[in-house]
Order: structure tokens, then C-alpha cells, then sequence
């Protein structure tokens, strides 16, 4: 809950001490929430002391860290968030009723933002009074989304482990090998182990972004050591690097479909068996801006389908049949 959300019904109808108290909950820290909320530390601390005071109980334990939400900190966040997420619906209504729009502000990973975004703007211009895109690797958009500093994200982190957030699948993909145009490997069938030996070293996403982590997981539960050298942030970089032979990667469709200037510069292929995926949700607070995910996962499908799958299938073929797009989404896409 960033302090830049002044315009947001919630800082309207709760005192700052409940925004301390919330934004401690989703840090579980009182340095990070005094960071998110734009507050000195000791600000946060008075403020969660005087709601403590007032309550009667200690709603923290602060013996531990990160710091434990008491069970009377838990019920008191739930019912929180609950009349957050009504009010918010209820506005909703009044703006509807009264024909105000709203504005939105959407993060949107970066492997989308070229390729779906404008599209996804124009049409959401019929629906809002403004509407604000950021563009960025998901966890700094997903950051965004818990700071209140966006609404939506369209993101391939689905933020598993927090709570009050609501999830929308729209679709999977699986990971591609890129090697060098030179490289003895292309167009043979490899295996994880011919790679992971190979005289040249992977050229892999940073571990800042979602692909990277999503490509750690699966080495760590192939159990494979995979040394590296090489990380970078975009796919742009990260081909660059490939083309002039300086290792190999493994990417997603969507991904390369961003540089599609650059990929007769390398060699795509089928990643080795067993394969793995990514996927993309699109998140929110929980139950907000539902009519707005249902028109936000129609138009991404619609997108998808039309725009960017026959692009695929032109230059990975062998790939289209494993790129699964959400049923719902498709079938919403279809009222268009």
C-alpha cells in the first residue's frame, strides 16, 4: 500500500494506522512496510503501538524474524481486507451507475508489452478514465502490485505464497533450446547431459527474473548442476549473446517473439525431454477490477490467437500444439 495511491478509495476510508497495520502484515517487517508506505520506521512502530493499546493485545511477535502475525492479527487482517474488497466493488457500482470510469494502472511483463499491450490499451481506453502501463520483469511489477502502485499485472509469477491476491490463468509455453547458428548440436536430439558438458556454458536469464527462477527450478529438480557465466535481464541481450557464440540459452516462444529482428541470428530447437513451461496469469487484489480481468484475459487471447500463434508457428512450428491458452479466456475472446 504505497503512499503514491492517495487517489485510491482505501486511503480515503482508513486511517493511517490500519494502512501501517496492513502493509506490516504483507512485509511481515516494519522497516519494509515503513519503505512501501513512504514512512519512517518509527512512524510504522507508533502507529502499530497505538493500535496494539487500543486493541489490548499485541498483535505481532516481534521475537522472531521476519516478524509472526498473532492469531488476533490474522482475524483482524481478514475482516480488513474483506470490507476493503467490498468497498471497492461498491464504488465500482457507484462509478458505473454514474457512467465514471475508472483508472487503471496495468504492469505487464516485458515479453508482452510490445506484442499485446497496444492492443490491450486500446481496448481497455473504452472502458477507463486513464489508463497507465508499466512494462518490467514480474517480480519488479509484482512488487508494484503489492506497494499499490498498480492495479493488474499480467505476469508469470503467480505470487503463490501471498495472500489476498486473486489469480486468472491465461496461458502456458514451453522452453525452447538456442544455440549458436554454428553449433555441432543443432537440428540433433540432445539431452540434458550432452548440455550441461558441453564446451560452451548456458546464457541464462537473471535470477531477478521469473524465467530465471522457473529455469532453476526445473535444474533443481532434474537435480543437474548447471555451472554459468553469463546472465542477463532480456531476451535481447541474452540472443545477442548466444549469436556471437558465447553459450546457449533457453527461452520461451513469447519471449523470442519480442526480437524477432534477431532471431535468424540463431538456432532454435526443441529444449531437451522432459520439458518445461511457463506460465501467465493475470493477478489482482483480491476481487478487484473484475470486470476489467475478464476483459483483460479476452483480448490478451484474442491476441494470442490471432496475432502472435501464426508468427510462432512460422518460426517454430514444431511448438504451436504446446502453447495452451486459457479455455475461458478464448471463449471470452469470442464476445468480442
Amino acid at each position: 500500500m504505497a503512499a503514491t495511491a492517495k487517489n485510491n478509495v482505501h486511503s480515503l476510508l482508513y486511517s493511517t494506522t490500519l494502512d501501517t497495520f496492513l502493509a506490516v502484515c504483507q512485509h511481515q517487517s516494519f522497516t519494509k512496510a515503513a519503505k512501501a508506505l513512504g514512512l519512517g520506521q518509527s512512524s510504522v512502530s507508533q502507529n502499530i503501538q497505538k493500535l496494539e493499546e487500543s486493541l489490548g493485545v499485541a498483535l505481532f511477535d516481534r521475537e522472531v524474524r521476519p516478524i509472526m502475525l498473532k492469531p488476533e492479527a490474522v482475524m483482524l487482517r481478514e475482516v480488513l481486507e474483506g470490507q476493503f474488497s467490498e468497498i471497492e466493488n461498491v464504488v465500482s457500482l457507484i462509478r458505473e451507475q454514474n457512467e465514471l470510469k475508472p483508472i487503471v494502472k496495468i504492469g505487464v511483463i516485458d515479453s508482452l508489452s510490445t506484442n499485446v499491450a497496444p492492443a490491450l490499451i486500446r481496448k481497455l481506453t473504452e472502458q477507463t478514465r486513464q489508463v497507465s502501463v508499466l512494462s518490467g520483469i514480474s517480480p519488479n511489477i509484482a512488487k508494484d502490485l503489492l506497494n499499490r502502485e498498480v492495479d493488474i499485472i499480467i505476469t508469470s509469477d503467480p505470487l503463490d505464497g501471498i495472500e489476498g491476491l486473486s489469480r486468472y490463468f491465461l496461458c502456458q509455453e514451453p522452453h525452447l533450446l538456442v544455440l549458436p547458428k554454428n553449433s555441432e548440436l543443432r537440428d540433433t536430439p540432445v539431452t540434458w547431459q550432452q548440455l550441461i558438458s558441453y564446451e560452451l556454458p548456458i546464457v541464462r536469464y537473471s535470477r531477478r527474473s521469473a524465467s530465471g527462477r522457473v529455469v532453476d527450478t526445473h535444474f533443481s529438480r532434474m537435480r543437474m548442476n548447471v555451472p554459468f557465466k553469463i546472465e542477463a535481464d532480456t531476451t535481447r541481450v541474452v540472443l545477442s549473446m548466444v549469436a556471437d557464440g558465447l553459450g546457449w540459452a533457453l527461452s520461451t516462444p513469447l519471449c523470442l517473439m519480442q526480437c524477432k529482428d534477431i532471431l535468424d541470428q540463431v538456432h532454435m530447437q526443441p529444449a531437451p525431454q522432459p520439458l518445461f513451461s511457463r506460465e501467465i496469469y493475470i493477478v489482482t487484489r483480491h476481487q478487484e477490477y473484475l470486470g476489467l480481468v475478464d476483459n483483460i484475459l479476452a483480448e490478451c487471447a484474442k491476441q494470442l490467437s490471432l496475432a502472435l500463434l501464426p508468427d510462432i508457428k512460422k518460426n517454430f512450428p514444431w511448438v504451436v500444439d504446446e502453447i495452451v491458452i486459457d479455455e475461458r479466456a478464448v471463449d471470452l475472446a469470442c464476445k468480442l
